[in-house]
């Protein structure tokens, strides 16, 4: 069965109204508490006891919402059976929070489940066709070249379905990348990319800045640099592809024909689910073509 994760959103506390304590063990009661909440037995703990209340927090950042729906009565039968609880008549519980779903009527609880469920899955649905284009480099960021790797962008992803939104310019920084990515990511993009910095000098970046998200990010080589000559300082100018929460992370050179080359590849490998390492190297394959068709004969680049 599809487990539905509930955000507590900071409000992890509920509490017992009409409840008195004799002797009880507070560490063994919220055990018991957890135990109906579907929690490990050290994420809930006892809080306050004062006069006929008795307050839980839960530490978990969220709860599956197929344990905690309707479960009000389970949970005070639970209470009422510990050794030194006496529950009174109208006993209750309460939350301010997203655990107030445990006082819903037990015969609505799977409708409640089935609902969250589909809202979840209309939700990831939405974030899976959302695009951000990141660009980065200084020479975009002082405005010294025009960027037109959005353009491209949402023209190829938005003609095949997808959201495409302009993420910003940032600095060849590898905190400030990372920083970027990360937010782009929590404001729910299904698919973050970025454009530039993926190259064999020192202020390439990029990749860099990936592997701070996603420590095993895919890479495939387009080129190959003997280090120390000239400017390079890395012997492979790279595209990669990583994973940083629910975000699929694309790093892509910063010329637009690169762009364009690699967009198609992009579109097909998202539509067939592929794994990263192919993802990588699909996206790296008409980016090497182009490379070739050019002659660009001082770089050795990888069949």
């Amino acid at each position: 069965m599809t487990r539905t994760d509930l955000d507590l959103l900071s409000k992890t506390e509920l509490w017992v109204v009409g409840i008195r304590l004799s002797d009880v063990d507070l560490t063994a009661l919220a055990a018991a508490a957890a135990r109906v909440l579907g929690l490990p037995a050290d994420e809930v703990f006892v809080t306050d006891v004062r006069g006929d209340h008795v307050v839980f927090d839960v530490l978990s950042a969220a709860v599956a919402l197929e344990a905690v729906a309707g479960r009000e009565a389970a949970l005070l039968d639970a209470l009422a059976a510990f050794p030194g609880v006496v529950l009174a008549s109208g006993a209750s519980i309460h939350s301010n929070g997203v655990l107030g779903v445990l006082g819903a009527p037990a015969d609505q609880a799977e409708d409640i489940v089935r609902s969250a469920a589909r809202l979840e899955q209309n939700l990831r649905y939405y974030a899976a066709r959302s695009v951000a284009v990141l660009s980065t480099g200084q020479e975009v960021a002082r405005h010294e070249i025009v960027d037109t790797n959005f353009a491209a962008a949402d023209e190829l992803l938005g003609a095949a379905g997808y959201r495409v939104e302009h993420g910003g310019v940032v600095n060849d920084d590898e905190e400030v990348i990372a920083g970027r990515v990360a937010h782009l990511s929590g404001e729910g993009f299904g698919t973050i990319i970025t454009t530039g910095g993926v190259g064999a000098e020192d202020k390439d970046r990029t990749i860099e800045a990936l592997q701070r998200l996603d420590p095993n990010i895919a890479t495939a080589i387009l080129a190959t640099y003997e280090v120390g000559h000239g400017r390079h300082v890395k012997p492979h100018v790279r595209v990669a592809c990583g994973h940083y929460g629910d975000s699929l992370l694309i790093a892509l050179p910063g010329p637009t024909r690169e762009v364009r080359a690699a967009l198609p590849a992009i579109i097909a490998s998202l539509a067939d689910g592929e794994d990263c390492g192919a993802l990588a190297e699909a996206i790296a394959a008409p980016i090497r073509a182009l490379w070739r068709e050019h002659h660009h004969g001082h770089r050795h680049v990888q069949g």
